[in-house]
């Protein structure tokens, strides 16, 4: 089962238990209908997480409570540890070896500078001959 539909049967599996309608939920989270319907029936594939938050304070149920054992865990995968593998930025400071994103753009910034100096120069000197 997708996450949205997972999502969608825990949501009306929360409302109908508290006894609210959907405009009820709405009201309550600060929330359109149209959305608590769309979520309700699976539409809306990744909620924000201020969407979630306001459902949980709908339903009056901690956040966790939305997402917890959404999908059930197979026995045989239960006991396997997940190795995943972690992509590290090289350096100790975590920038990368052009100098990281940032450093990148101060680059690119530092060229355009010179260029537009350059300019200047060549309009001066064309000016004063």
């Amino acid at each position: 089962m997708k996450l949205a539909k997972a999502l969608s049967h825990r949501i009306k599996k929360l409302r109908e238990s508290s006894g609210l309608s959907q405009q009820e939920v709405a009201n309550r989270g600060d929330l359109s209908l149209s959305l608590v319907a769309k979520l309700e029936q699976g539409k809306k594939a990744d909620p924000r997480a201020s969407t979630l938050l306001a459902l949980a304070r709908a339903f009056e149920v901690r956040p966790g409570d939305l997402l917890d054992d959404l999908f059930p865990v197979e026995e045989e995968n239960a006991e396997k540890p997940v190795d995943l593998p972690i992509k590290r930025a090289h350096g100790t400071n975590g920038a990368s070896e052009n100098g990281g994103l940032r450093n990148g753009k101060k680059k690119k910034q530092k060229v355009k500078v010179k260029a537009r100096e350059k300019d200047a120069k060549k309009k001066k000197k064309k000016s004063k001959a």
